[in-house]
């Protein structure tokens, strides 16, 4: 009869852990939603271009155009207003807004920070909603704690959002006026290339010299056969070389030879060739990086009026998807849970107790070998 009432211990202590659960203070839970809109707040971003204008950038001289183009990597808004949210400012400013230190009875903010950390709970889900709850005794101070965290967090999250557009006003700005610098240098480097080598049209006067040398070598070689079929001691063959001897003098002069300091004459548009061919090729990589270095600027420029533009917008760039709200039903202790884990835990020490006694006493058969052990035990204890 004994052993039967000792297993309502664990009954008895069920009952009790579920009063204790009545009775104690109940705490609530608050939650508030919202979602930040990544449209409306990435600043200074290149988009899908800038991998096209970082591959034309590549190439100049001008190292900090390259790097403006890698640069603009920036984080998710998400994450960044998570960062506000669950940051020390934010977490000390509402605690002595609420004054939890005295709540918590604790002197020092570090102290405070642990309890307050252990009540707040801050996360993201895989659709990108932002969620902050609180639990406290008191409903309404929780769902206060968790407005104020949002209103300070967006406050804080605009002002570097509007700091992060004016740094990327002034950064892009500064980059259009280097660009700027660099196509006016390249343009005046190209007028002076004209005017110092009295060119009219490099490419053109180029390709009427070309066309000029081939119409001199196709003379010359009809004039070759003309002598070989006429022989060589005969006057038409001697008049015919006197030709061909003139036109390969003016071949000369007009192919040239490559000289650095060679200047084309007012007079002419034709040119020497070789130094034309080398000319040519300086004209076109200076044209290319004029047009690389233009299609940069106007790509600056646009980035820098969008940039501007969008600082000047009042636009929402956080929107709430579930307000805080006063619970109807407190979060813990829960008394179902209290009661069957007091339940629980009484009755596994009570069985082990009853197990414990019967092989201590002999009440149970056939456990000699479990009882010299405990005996064992007793006795390195008391040593």
């Amino acid at each position: 009869m004994k052993k039967k009432k000792v297993f309502l211990i664990p009954v008895v202590v069920a009952l009790l852990c579920f009063v204790l659960a009545w009775v104690m203070p109940p705490i609530y839970t608050t939650e508030i939603r919202l979602q930040i809109d990544a449209s409306s707040s990435e600043t200074g971003s290149f988009g899908a271009v800038s991998s096209m204008l970082k591959s034309s950038a590549g190439g100049l001289s001008n190292g900090s155009i390259a790097s403006l183009l890698g640069s603009q990597n920036t984080i998710k808004p998400s994450d960044l207003y998570l960062e506000i949210l669950s940051g020390r400012e934010v977490a000390l400013s509402t605690i002595h807004k609420f004054r939890l230190d005295t709540l918590y009875k604790k002197k020092a903010d570090e102290l405070s920070l642990k309890r307050f950390n252990k009540d707040v709970m801050i996360g993201e889900d895989a659709s990108g909603i932002i969620s902050c709850a609180f639990e406290a005794k008191n409903k309404v101070m929780a769902r206060d704690i968790v407005r104020y965290m949002v209103d300070i967090s967006n406050e804080r999250y605009l002002k570097l959002q509007k700091e992060r557009l004016q740094y990327s006003i002034q950064y892009l700005k500064s980059q259009e006026r280097e660009l700027m610098d660099s196509v006016r240098s390249i343009s005046d480097e190209l007028v002076r290339f004209y005017r110092d080598n009295n060119l009219v049209n490099l490419e053109a006067q180029t390709e009427l010299t070309v066309k000029a040398l081939a119409g001199y070598e196709a003379q010359i070689n009809n004039y070759k056969l003309s002598e070989q079929v006429q022989g060589k001691n005969n006057a038409d063959a001697n008049e015919m070389r006197k030709k061909r001897l003139l036109l390969e003098r003016k071949f000369r002069e007009l192919r040239g030879k490559y000289d650095s300091n060679y200047v084309p004459t007012e007079k002419s548009l034709y040119l020497n060739s070789d130094w034309a061919s080398e000319k040519t090729l300086y004209q076109e990589q200076r044209a290319a990086d004029l047009k690389r270095f233009t299609t940069l600027l106007e790509f600056v420029s646009t980035e820098k009026m969008n940039t501007e533009s969008q600082s000047l917008k009042n636009q929402p760039v956080i929107q709430i998807v579930q307000d805080a709200y006063l619970p109807d039903w407190k979060t813990r202790p829960k008394r179902a849970v209290w009661a069957i884990a007091g339940f629980i835990g009484s009755f596994v020490l009570t069985l082990f107790f009853v197990v414990y006694h019967g092989i201590s006493t002999g009440a149970i058969a056939n456990c000699g070998e479990a009882r010299q052990k405990l005996e064992q035990i007793k006795a390195s204890m008391r040593k």
